[in-house]
């Protein structure tokens, strides 16, 4: 694979989920996860570059296109399963460093049941051995503990806290996984 050539995602399965490439048919259910009351606030956009809407749009189109070569997104499903339930990816991927961000969502209808925990495990195995990643940043909000627990439970530690930009008090919380 080239530096600049875009990966695609085989499916990944576990006990209860497995990861499969993002279908373009899924645009319409990737909107109804982004704009779940629960998960809305927990997506990290760069409010100054446009209206919210215009962002996200964007965001999907390229969740979709699979083109990004800095990024590889995968739908969560429940094991037979024919409906997405969540995302989870592999952002911000440096190939030569062997860094990369993650990135994951869950339908709050799911929440609870260790599968975000799952998948996680899952696509951090695959960028361990497939991608030869040596390190993995994941972010959360600082009130966002469901989120900070499925990062622990995969093995993330927490790194820093940092102040939120353009917030009064909130803070991020930065994970990383080290692989030797």
């Amino acid at each position: 694979m080239s530096t600049y050539e875009a990966a695609a995602f085989p499916v990944r399965q576990g006990p209860r989920v497995e990861l499969k490439q993002l279908r373009a048919e899924e645009g319409g259910r990737l909107m109804e996860l982004f704009a779940q009351p629960e998960v809305a606030p927990h997506i990290m956009l760069h409010r100054k570059n446009g209206p919210l809407r215009s962002q996200l749009d964007m965001l999907v189109y390229r969740m979709l296109q699979g083109s990004d070569p800095r990024a590889l997104h995968s739908g969560i499903y429940v094991c037979g399963g024919q409906e997405m339930i969540g995302t989870v990816s592999l952002q911000s991927w440096n190939r030569h460093e062997r860094t990369a961000v993650l990135g994951y969502m869950l339908d709050p209808v799911w929440w609870g049941q260790g599968l975000a925990t799952e998948a996680v495990g899952l696509l951090l195995d695959y960028g361990r051995r497939e991608l030869g990643l040596m390190r993995v940043e994941g972010r959360c909000r600082g009130g966002n503990i469901r989120s900070e627990r499925v990062m622990l439970k995969n093995g993330l530690s927490l790194e820093r806290i940092l102040p939120m930009p353009g917030s009064s008090g909130d803070v991020m919380k930065v994970f990383t996984l080290l692989h030797k």
